[in-house]
C-alpha cells in the first residue's frame, strides 16, 4: 500500500493509498460532499437534547436532563426513542426524565445472571428427561 496511487475520487489529487485517509480529512471537495470523516474510535451513540438542542452521548442525556432541565414540563420527543426504526416519533409527550429513568435505564443484564438461569434450565431438562426416562423403563 505504500508503493500504490490513486487519485483522490472528489479532488482528483495523486495520494499514496497508506495516506487516503488523512487526505480524505482535509480534502475541502470530500468534506463538502460527504461531511468530516468519523473516526471509528469515536463510536459513542449520540442524541440531541430536546430541551435545549444540545449534543450529548445517549449516555449522558438522563444526567443532562436532571441538571439542566429538571423544572422543565413541555411535551417533548425522546430522542432515544425517536433513534429506534420501529417507534413512532409522536408517541411520547410525558416528563422525560420519568420515561428515561423508567424505559432507558433497566438492563436485565444489570439484574438477571443469565449463567445461573441457563445452569437452572439445563438442569431442568436434564431432570425431566431422567423422569420420563424412568417412567418409561417402569411401564414396559
Amino acid at each position: 500500500m505504500k508503493s500504490e496511487y490513486q487519485n483522490c475520487a472528489e479532488c482528483g489529487t495523486l495520494v499514496c493509498l497508506s495516506d487516503m485517509r488523512a487526505h480524505i480529512r482535509t480534502c475541502e471537495k470530500y468534506i463538502d460532499k460527504y461531511g468530516p470523516l468519523q473516526e471509528l474510535g469515536n463510536t459513542t451513540a449520540r442524541c440531541v437534547c430536546p430541551f435545549c438542542q444540545r449534543e450529548l452521548d445517549k449516555d449522558c442525556l438522563l444526567d443532562h436532563c436532571i441538571i439542566h432541565h429538571r423544572s422543565e414540563r413541555r411535551p417533548v420527543f425522546c430522542p432515544l426513542c425517536h433513534s429506534r426504526p420501529d417507534e413512532s416519533p409522536s408517541t411520547f409527550n410525558g416528563s422525560l426524565i420519568r420515561h428515561l429513568q423508567v424505559s432507558h435505564t433497566l438492563f436485565y443484564d444489570d439484574f438477571i445472571d443469565f449463567d445461573i438461569i441457563e445452569e437452572a434450565i439445563i438442569r431442568r431438562v436434564l431432570d425431566r428427561s431422567l423422569l420420563e426416562y424412568v417412567n418409561q423403563s417402569n411401564t414396559t
